[in-house]
C-alpha cells in the first residue's frame, strides 16, 4: 500500500467514530486514581479478580496459535520488534488491531535526533552523546530516567544504519531545532509514512514473520502455575483465538485516543485536536497494570500549539519563531511565542474556547513557506491597521491596540514582558492573522521497563515473559505535562522496539534478569 493510501486509512481511523468508540469502551475499564502501583496513581489489580488476563486453562476452547515471539501492535515499535526478533532466528506473530500497519509512526514527521551518523558527520563533527542526552533531558529539568535517554542516544547511529538496511533513507535537517545544540535531527525520506513503508516491506518479505491485521488482542494469557505471561487472547477478525508465545512484546501505543484515560491523566489536553494513532487506546497499559506493572509519567504527552482551526492542518510555527505573536479572543498575548511547540500547547488550550490568533506582518509573511497555501485556503484574516485586524478576529480593539503597542516598544527595548528576546526588526502594518488551537500527538507515559525492554514492577522485579516498547512505556520527555523534545517519541519507539524484539527472541522465559545501564566517561557532556 502506498504512502498516501495507508496514511489516509490511519487518519480516517484516528478521527473516525471507530477510534472514539474503541477508546470509550476501554476507558470504561480504566483504573481509578489513587491505586497502589507506581507514583502516578495506577491500580495494580493485586488482590482482585483478573479482568484482562486469563489463565492458560481458561482459553482452551479458542483457536490456538503458537510462536516464539508475539508482538502486539504494528506501529514503529512493533515493526522494529518483529524484525529484530526474526533476525535472531525467532518465529514471530505480529498482531495489529486496525486494518493497516504503521500506527503513530506513519502519522509522524519521521524525525529523530541521532549522533555520529555518516549524514551528521558530513555536516558537523562537534556533537557528542552527552550533549544530545542533556538536550533531551533539559525540558524535564533532568527529572526523567537518564538510563533510558542515554540508551537511545548511544544507539541512535545504529538505529539509523539498521533501518537503512531495511530500506529507510535518512538525511540531516538544515534547521537547528529548538532546544537542540547541534545539527542532529534526521528525517526519513517520505517522513513517517516513508519509514513505515520501508519497515513494512521488510516485514512482509520475512518468512519468519506472520502478520495478522484486524486482529484485536483483548488481554494476556498467564501460565496456570507461575503467572508468567505466555501469550495473549482476543479476536482475529471474528475468530476467538489465543496465541501462545515464548515471550510477548507489547507495542500497543499510548492512550491519547482513550477519552477517559486522557481525562484522568492529562486533563488539560482533553479539548485538544487529536492527531493521534487510531490504536492509541491504552489497553496494553491497562493489561500490564493489572499484573502489577509500575506506571510512570502518565501525565506526560506531546502537544502542538499550532493547529489551524479553519483548515484543520498543523500550521507553520516558523511564523511565530520569526516574530509573530499569538493573542486570545480578547486581543491579549498570554505567553512567549518563541519556544517548544509542545510546551506552548496547554497555554493555547487554556484560553477562552481554546482559541488563539497567530498575528504577523509582512516580515513574517516573506519568510513563510505556507502563506501562499493559506491564501488559497482562505484562512488569512487581514487588517491595514490594528482596529481592522481587531474587527477581523473579533477582538476588543483597545486591548489589541495595547498588545501591539507593547510589543512594538519591546522590540525597541530588546525584550518583552514574557522575557522574549528573539524579536523581529519591527512589527508594523499591514497585519495578518490565522486562527489556531492546540493538538495532542501522543501520550508519553506508561509501563516502566529496564534498558532491555523487560516490563517492571515497582520493586524492579520483572513480569516474566513480558516486554514492551514505544508509546505504551515510560517516556523521557517529562514527568508530567507537555514538555517535549522533537523526535523523542519516534527514537524511543525505534530503538526500544529493536531492543525488546532482540531480547524477547534470545531470552528464555523465567530466566531473564534486570538489565541496567552505567554511564561511561565517553558519554560526558563536552
Amino acid at each position: 500500500m502506498g504512502n498516501l493510501t495507508r496514511r489516509d486509512v490511519l487518519k480516517g481511523l484516528a478521527f473516525g467514530s471507530m477510534a472514539l468508540a474503541s477508546g470509550g469502551a476501554l476507558a470504561a475499564c480504566a483504573p481509578a486514581a489513587g491505586g497502589a502501583s507506581g507514583t502516578d496513581g495506577a491500580s495494580t489489580g493485586q488482590g482482585t479478580a483478573l479482568r484482562y488476563a486469563k489463565r492458560a486453562s481458561e482459553v482452551a476452547g479458542r483457536t490456538a496459535l503458537e510462536t516464539d515471539v508475539l508482538v502486539i501492535g504494528g506501529g514503529g515499535a512493533g515493526l522494529c520488534a518483529a524484525l529484530a526478533a526474526a533476525e535472531q532466528g525467532a518465529g514471530v506473530i505480529l498482531c495489529e488491531k486496525t486494518s493497516a500497519l504503521g500506527g503513530a509512526t506513519t502519522l509522524s514527521s519521521g524525525k529523530i535526533p541521532a549522533v555520529g551518523t555518516a549524514q551528521q558527520l558530513a555536516k558537523e563533527d562537534g556533537d557528542s552523546i552527552g550533549a544530545c542526552a542533556m538536550d533531551i533531558m533539559r525540558p524535564s529539568n533532568y527529572s526523567v530516567r537518564p538510563d533510558l535517554v542515554y540508551t537511545v542516544v548511544e544507539q541512535s547511529r545504529d538505529i539509523v544504519e539498521w533501518t537503512e538496511g531495511h530500506g529507510a533513507v535518512w538525511s540531516v535537517d538544515d534547521a537547528l531545532y529548538f532546544g537542540q545544540t547541534a545539527y542532529r535531527m534526521h528525517t526519513t525520506e517520505g517522513a513517517g509514512a516513508g519509514l513505515t513503508d520501508a519497515l513494512i516491506a521488510s516485514t512482509e518479505a520475512d518468512s519468519a514473520i506472520e502478520t495478522l491485521l484486524s486482529c484485536e488482542m483483548q488481554g494476556l494469557v498467564l501460565d496456570d502455575e507461575s503467572d508468567a505471561v505466555v501469550g495473549a487472547w482476543g479476536k482475529n477478525g471474528s475468530e476467538e483465538i489465543a496465541i501462545f508465545a515464548g515471550n510477548t512484546v507489547l507495542a500497543t501505543s499510548g492512550f491519547a485516543n482513550n477519552p477517559d484515560m486522557l481525562e484522568q491523566y492529562c486533563p488539560e489536553a482533553v479539548p485538544a485536536v487529536k492527531v493521534v494513532a487510531p490504536g492509541a487506546t491504552g489497553e496494553g497499559i491497562l493489561w500490564a497494570a493489572e499484573l502489577g506493572a509500575d506506571l510512570q509519567n502518565m501525565g506526560a504527552y506531546q502537544g502542538h500549539a499550532f493547529h489551524g482551526v479553519d483548515n484543520d492542518k498543523t500550521l507553520e510555527q516558523g511564523v511565530a519563531n520569526n516574530g509573530g505573536i499569538i493573542v486570545n479572543q480578547d486581543g491579549n498575548r498570554f505567553m512567549n511565542e518563541y519556544g517548544g511547540y509542545s510546551e506552548m500547547s496547554p497555554h493555547v488550550l487554556a484560553q477562552p474556547d481554546g482559541i488563539g490568533y497567530l498575528c504577523f506582518t509582512d516580515l513574517q509573511r516573506e519568510q513563510s513557506k505556507k502563506f501562499a497555501e493559506w491564501e488559497e485556503e482562505g484562512i488569512i484574516l487581514r487588517g491595514n491597521d490594528v482596529s481592522q485586524l481587531a474587527a477581523a478576529i473579533g477582538a476588543d480593539p483597545a486591548k489589541l491596540e495595547r498588545t501591539v503597542s507593547d510589543y512594538q516598544k519591546a522590540i525597541g527595548a530588546g525584550m518583552d514582558k514574557f522575557n522574549r528576546s528573539h524579536l523581529p526588526a519591527s512589527f508594523e502594518p499591514p497585519f495578518y492573522a490565522v486562527k489556531l488551537t492546540g493538538e495532542i500527538r501522543h501520550t508519553q507515559g506508561g509501563m516502566a521497563t529496564d534498558v532491555a525492554g523487560h516490563v517492571l514492577r515497582a520493586d524492579k522485579s520483572l513480569i516474566e515473559g513480558l516486554y514492551a516498547a514505544g508509546g505504551c512505556t515510560e517516556g523521557f520527555s517529562s514527568r508530567g505535562g507537555a514538555a517535549y523534545m522533537s523526535g523523542n517519541g519516534l527514537i524511543q519507539a525505534l530503538v526500544f522496539g529493536k531492543i525488546a524484539g532482540t531480547a524477547a527472541a534470545t531470552e528464555t522465559r523465567g530466566e531473564a534478569s534486570l538489565s541496567t545501564w552505567e554511564k561511561s566517561a565517553a558519554d560526558a557532556y563536552l
